[in-house]
């Protein structure tokens, strides 16, 4: 891909979140928009390389020396337990496609990736160690300070992973190496990074964001997004593939569908098999191109109960964006 790359941040209430993106610098794109046209959009790929899944921290990544680091798990548990680096990948380990999404995320944004996890699954290490009958929450603890919560019951769920693991290799620096939390169906704020504790308490933790008013239950909400065409393409006849994907935590994606003149009326889009219960679900709709003119393209998705996608816009604070993602397209004859 032609272009250079340059880090892009945004900041919303506090959350920080940022990506790294192959883009041409503007005066060139310009330059290439006047000569050829404006560049085809690209489509997402499915499991997201781990140079380009989005970055967030509340600090900056902390230095962690292995020697130095341990991951305790401690609190209202029988049996304390705490494990080297070497402990915890010498563990049985299993792997999971999750897609992460931060909880800043805008209607159509990039804030979204997904990776196969591999690690180790929270709850027979909770087993393990024995957590005791008035424990409440299960808080994670970061190396830099950050620290979140879920509920025992979630945690003991069997989805909930420690993942030292990213596509394959080592989790990197900046997704939380030497081991983070993975949390399906939850916005990224819950899959802390750079762990070093697991405490077990009796009360509602409440983590970092919360306590400055975000969502405390960080329940991902139904998303979906249109990567091709991209916004403001010209296109031309007779038939246009239209795709992208759609996204609702652990309550899987049941229906697509895409409006081609702006929200008057809906057609089914064809959805392609899931990666797994917690990532996102692909979908494409053959459109025949009509005449000439301006057209806006809206789509919407079902999760898996059924419950259609809120065309109430939202903005993401302080418990997700909401809204349907839209874009405009001009038609040559």
């Amino acid at each position: 891909m032609t272009g250079l790359s340059r880090r892009r941040a945004l900041t919303i209430g506090g959350l920080t979140a940022a990506w790294v993106a192959l883009r041409p610098l503007p005066a060139f794109a310009g330059l290439l928009q006047q000569l050829f046209g404006r560049p085809e959009a690209q489509s997402t790929q499915p499991i997201t390389p781990n140079d380009e899944f989005y970055v967030t921290s509340y600090r900056s990544p902390p230095a962690v020396r292995l020697d130095d680091w341990s991951l305790s798990i401690k609190g209202l548990v029988e049996r304390p337990l705490t494990l080297t680096y070497e402990q915890l990948v010498a563990r049985p380990a299993v792997t999971q496609i999750v897609t992460l999404e931060c909880v800043g995320n805008t209607v159509g944004g990039e804030f979204i990736g997904t990776a196969e996890w591999g690690g180790v699954p929270l709850q027979p290490l909770l087993e393990e160690a024995g957590a005791r009958s008035e424990a409440y929450d299960v808080v994670f603890r970061a190396a830099d300070g950050y620290s979140d919560s879920i509920r025992l019951a979630r945690a003991m769920a069997g989805d909930v992973l420690i993942a030292h693991r990213m596509n394959g290799v080592p989790l990197p620096q900046g997704h939380g190496f030497p081991a983070r939390a993975i949390v399906p169906g939850h916005y990224g704020m819950k899959s802390v990074q750079w762990l070093t504790d697991i405490e077990v308490v009796a009360q509602d933790y409440k983590g970092y964001y919360a306590q400055k008013g975000w969502t405390d239950e960080a329940v991902i909400k139904t998303t979906s997004r249109i990567d091709r065409p991209g916004h403001g393409a010209t296109i031309r006849g007779p038939v246009r593939t239209i795709e992208g994907f759609a996204f609702a935590g652990t309550r899987g994606i049941k229906l697509v569908e895409i409006s081609t003149d702006g929200g008057e009326h809906w057609m089914p889009a064809t959805l392609a098999p899931p990666l797994s219960s917690a990532s996102w679900r692909f979908w494409r709709y053959e459109w025949r191109v009509p005449g000439p003119g301006r057209r806006q393209l809206v789509v919407r998705a079902a999760d898996g109960t059924g419950t259609v996608q809120t065309s109430i816009e939202q903005e993401p604070a302080p418990d997700g964006a909401s809204g349907l993602h839209e874009i405009t397209v001009t038609v040559e004859a």
